[in-house]
């Protein structure tokens, strides 16, 4: 038993600091959510009541539990304290803490582990934090973003525009530290020099766009709304969705041609990108794709409808996902979010039916998007299962971040029978690399079960020893 704590001590450690590190950081979505529509600065003032306007005392800032230590409502006023605040601050510490689990404890083989466990638990925490730091920042703006959109039909550009920036800074850090071995697991699709130049231009004309849309040289679409909303409404029939479209087409048309005038640039580059740019160049490319097809879902249904159909803001938030996933996660999560609305409405009708009391059924779509995304995060297995048998060899068995061979390799590759999948390090196929990495896994836990056993057979004659000793120290001191 003692041998079994010692070796999940240390998870169980992380799953400790994992749940109140989401906690606290639940409860700043919670301030998030709150501030930014209303235009307020999130960190001035300090939380206080929004009622009474008295600041909260340091045991009620406590997550979780200082909604509890106030009895849900507040001292002075003696409001009442939404369970909205404490909710939050569950759900983040609990998605924190399985993500720890999927990535550091859960079996890579299994639908839990299927995720990034094999490359988080080979190469350890300290290795990997830039890719984790990634993904927890994207499950927390996606709770963000809910909270807001739910509320206010928006969300606000920050939240996404602070997942997308941390997810291309991560994986970037994560591909110049990345070495050879570490490589061959790599949790986001791999990149090729016509990926690479497609992201890099697409990347810059992003860049020059938003440039030119802050400095006020590009108007914004839908920059009259406001004109046409009524006092006490969120949302409003605007007349011109179709007028505005075509500036959109516009833009996006130019983002698309600069983008293969990158790829075409460097598609004919030999090699194989060096890491540091397919760090770079994927979490870029899935940032193009994510938001690209919910930008040209959003032009075609509004153009064909006459009224807006989806909002930036789900295009920038299925943009951020693939800037934190990689490009075949948000199309993923495209295709997976109906059900969720589906689910809504059922929900909605079963409340109804049960209560008599109608659930609110006008719900925006950016919840259903973030819902999926989540949902790929934490049934990855299930998904690529799913995925490969609708879309056969779509869906890659590893990924990993191709480098280059070996001296030596380049004859073994190509003896290779015909039509035998090779990767660029020699490996016969990418099923050999799982193998690969599941003989070493159970090497290494053979060599644990091994370890206790040891200790358990040496722990009585151990104990024999030290009785020994004491009986000759006892018989020394009478003797004296």
């Amino acid at each position: 038993m003692d041998d079994r704590l010692a070796l999940w001590m240390p998870h169980l450690t992380g799953f400790g600091f994992a749940f109140a590190l989401g906690a606290c950081v639940g409860s700043f979505i919670n301030v998030v959510a709150y501030r930014m529509p209303l235009g307020m600065s999130v960190i001035n003032p300090p939380s206080r009541c929004p009622t009474c306007g008295r600041r909260l005392r340091l045991h009620e800032n406590i997550p979780i539990l200082g909604w509890a230590f106030a009895r849900g409502r507040c001292s002075t006023c003696r409001v009442s304290i939404s369970l909205q605040y404490p909710g939050i601050e569950l759900l983040v510490a609990l998605l924190f803490t399985a993500t720890y689990w999927m990535s550091f404890v859960a079996e890579p083989s299994g639908w839990w582990g299927r995720s990034w466990a094999q490359w988080f638990q080979h190469y350890g925490l300290v290795a990997t934090l830039p890719g984790l730091v990634a993904v927890l920042t994207l499950l927390s703006c996606l709770v963000a973003s809910t909270l807001t959109d739910v509320r206010t039909f928006t969300i606000p550009l920050g939240v996404t525009l602070t997942a997308t920036v941390t997810g291309v800074a991560a994986w970037a850090l994560q591909g110049a530290l990345a070495t050879e071995v570490m490589a061959a697991t790599w949790p986001l699709p791999s990149v090729s020099w016509w990926v690479a130049g497609a992201s890099l231009g697409g990347g810059v004309a992003v860049l020059g766009a938003n440039a030119l849309l802050h400095t006020g040289s590009l108007t914004r679409s839908f920059a009259d709304y406001g004109e046409f909303v009524k006092d006490g409404e969120t949302l409003a029939e605007y007349p011109h969705a179709r007028r505005e479209m075509e500036h959109e087409v516009i833009l996006l048309g130019g983002i698309i041609v600069a983008a293969l005038v990158g790829a075409l640039s460097l598609g004919g580059v030999q090699g194989i990108p060096p890491p540091v740019m397919q760090g770079l160049c994927a979490p870029v490319f899935g940032y193009m794709i994510g938001a690209g097809t919910v930008w040209v879902v959003r032009i075609v249904a509004t153009w064909i409808k006459g009224v807006e159909a989806m909002g930036m803001g789900d295009v920038h938030l299925l943009g951020a996902a693939g800037a934190c996933l990689g490009w075949i996660d948000p199309l993923a999560a495209f295709f997976i979010a109906p059900f969720s609305g589906l689910a809504w409405v059922g929900a909605a009708g079963v409340v109804k039916l049960a209560s008599g009391k109608p659930l609110r059924r006008e719900l925006p779509y950016g919840p259903h998007l973030a819902v999926a995304v989540v949902a790929l995060v934490l049934c990855r297995g299930a998904f690529v299962d799913v995925g490969r048998l609708v879309f056969p060899g779509v869906i890659p068995a590893v990924r990993a971040l191709q480098t280059p061979p070996r001296s030596g390799e380049m004859g073994a590759l190509s003896e290779r029978p015909e039509g035998q999948h090779t990767s660029e390090k020699g490996f016969s196929n990418e099923e050999d690399m799982d193998r690969r990495w599941m003989r070493s896994r159970r090497n290494t836990l053979d060599g644990l079960r091994q370890w206790g056993t040891e200790a358990k057979r040496d722990t009585p004659e151990r104990e024999r020893n030290a009785q020994d000793a004491t009986r000759a120290g006892a018989g020394r001191s009478r003797s004296g």
